[in-house]
């Protein structure tokens, strides 16, 4: 699964509205607030386990870009 973040505007949101349940692919539309408060759950559960080994680092910069 893939993850993908797109600013759009109205028009555009439509668009791609009707694209996704057109071609069936699932998709969530989180707030600006969802996303702060992820950050700040995924922050705090980093606390708990420290850095990334180096292969973990190459993976997570592999997979976001």
């Amino acid at each position: 699964m893939k993850t993908y973040l797109l600013k759009l505007d109205e028009s555009q949101e439509e668009a791609v509205q009707a694209l996704t349940k057109a071609l069936k692919i699932e998709t969530e539309v989180f707030s600006e607030g969802d996303e702060e408060i992820a950050l700040s759950m995924a922050m705090e559960e980093g606390k708990k386990y420290g850095r990334l080994s180096t292969d973990e680092q190459k993976d997570f910069i592999q997979n976001t870009f």
